[in-house]
């Protein structure tokens, strides 16, 4: 799933208080709190696997030093897995303290190879830039509750990711689009095609369709454009939140799910033409997409699933 974070709490972790004297451990409970991270991802129609390896995670508390949580060894994952609710772990339940944090920084794994894309023509390499160097930070303010924890969600919006930019074919390029949500404050959204909803659309013919998730009712669908070497997209304020592909399910019926959806109004739409994340379709000469939208607004509440059929 990429896209502007929403106000939702981003995460973090910080090693375990050392306590000492009369009433150490009392006071550790009460200061401390418990962090867990889960990865998940959307969709990238180019590839059959996209594996990241990370070396650990790195977070800065308000007014002290960075501090980092090492993996060893190291940790990775086919995003592409990661989909329709399912989720793994990044790191599990750590004692932390309680308290405010700046950012978190997912640190990346620079040995050659490490990380790769699989497509129709093989393994490639993808070049993510200073990742090795600087990792993937997340800069969200958030705060580690006192005798509490946190269940966090980092989503690697991979339709908006990943790019294949001009001369480094076959090589992939990652700028990555990630989102963070609170799993105490999301919900889910579901739904299911008519069989005449897309026999009536051409380019639906033979093909699945995407579905495209917009924060807040009324909003006029827009393409997914990454930008590459500063280039301008034409509708900022409306790209999609996440997407998600319909698939068969059972034998006639298309059916799509998006997870970890956070709290809110949404707009939901889909298309079945091809979504270019280097292209901005809304911008001449391109051709913008056709989106069917669905007809009213989708409100997600905390821990319920929310139904949208075409």
């Amino acid at each position: 799933m990429r896209i502007k974070p929403l106000g939702s709490l981003a995460a973090a972790a910080v090693a375990a208080v050392l306590l000492a004297g009369c009433g150490g451990e009392d006071m550790a409970q009460a200061n401390g709190s418990t962090l867990h991270i889960n990865l998940i991802d959307g969709p990238l129609s180019s590839a059959t696997k996209v594996w990241v390896q990370f070396n650990g995670v790195e977070v800065k508390p308000v007014g002290g030093d960075a501090q980092t949580f090492a993996f060893s060894p190291a940790k990775g994952f086919d995003l592409l897995t990661l989909q329709k609710g399912n989720a793994a772990t990044l790191l599990g339940d750590t004692s932390v303290n309680a308290g405010d944090y700046e950012w978190i920084r997912l640190m990346v794994d620079g040995t050659p190879g490490s990380s790769y894309i699989v497509d129709n023509t093989g393994q490639h390499a993808i070049r993510i830039p200073s990742g090795a160097e600087t990792g993937l930070k997340l800069v969200r303010g958030f705060t580690m509750p006192a005798g509490g924890r946190a269940d966090l969600t980092v989503d690697f919006v991979l339709d908006k990711s990943i790019i294949a930019p001009p001369g480094q074919s076959p090589d992939y390029m990652m700028k990555p689009v990630l989102r963070i949500t609170d799993n105490i404050q999301v919900g889910t959204i579901s739904g299911t095609f008519a069989a005449n909803t897309l026999s009536g659309i051409p380019a639906c013919a033979g093909k699945s369709p995407i579905v495209y998730l917009y924060q807040g009712a009324g909003v006029t669908p827009d393409d997914i454009y990454n930008p590459l070497n500063g280039g301008t997209d034409t509708a900022p304020s409306v790209d999609p939140l996440v997407t998600a592909p319909a698939s068969l399910d059972g034998s006639s019926v298309y059916a799509y799910t998006m997870a970890f959806v956070p709290v809110g109004s949404y707009t939901v739409a889909f298309t079945c033409d091809n979504d270019d994340p280097a292209v901005d379709e809304n911008a001449p000469p391109a051709t913008p997409l056709n989106f069917v939208v669905y007809p009213q607004t989708v409100t997600v509440s905390a821990g319920q699933t929310a139904t949208a059929n075409f």
